[in-house]
């Protein structure tokens, strides 16, 4: 274990089996596994970070959908290794009806910076992107 380092990420869905199904394959893509959950969860991992989904969604929000402007989580992102990777993962996201938010494409985030935008069964907005130079320390000589 090392100090700060990313243990979990939970989300809470309004639709157990639905949102299951939909991370299975954005998870399964990205080489998580599926692990065991107790009832009412489900849970992937993938070297020591965990990835959760809840059954909470209350009655009165359960029909609501993620709005990413209010306080909280914006956007999650996962990186990837290529280009063709982010390509890859679009078209299997279009070919099972996934929303696709924005398409693979260049963004002036940094140099190099390429991306898919898309959202879960929820709404919540999900990120693919490779971006080779994000990391780069610029004072580095």
């Amino acid at each position: 274990m090392v100090l700060g380092a990313l243990s979990h990420i939970a989300f809470t869905v309004s639709n157990l089996d639905r949102s299951a199904a939909f991370y299975d394959r954005v998870l399964g893509f990205l080489g998580y596994e599926r692990w065991p959950a107790v009832a009412g969860q489900a849970k992937w991992k993938k070297t020591d970070v965990g990835i959760v989904l809840l059954y909470a969604a209350t009655p009165e929000s359960a029909d609501r959908r993620h709005d990413r402007y209010a306080p909280g989580l914006h956007h999650f992102s996962f990186e990837a290794d290529s280009r063709a990777q982010v390509d890859a993962l679009h078209d299997l996201l279009r070919n099972n009806g996934t929303e696709i938010l924005d398409p693979p494409a260049d963004y002036a985030y940094t140099t190099g910076y390429y991306a898919v935008f898309f959202a879960d069964p929820d709404g919540l907005k999900l990120e693919l992107c490779h971006a080779p130079q994000a990391y780069i320390n610029p004072d580095a000589t």
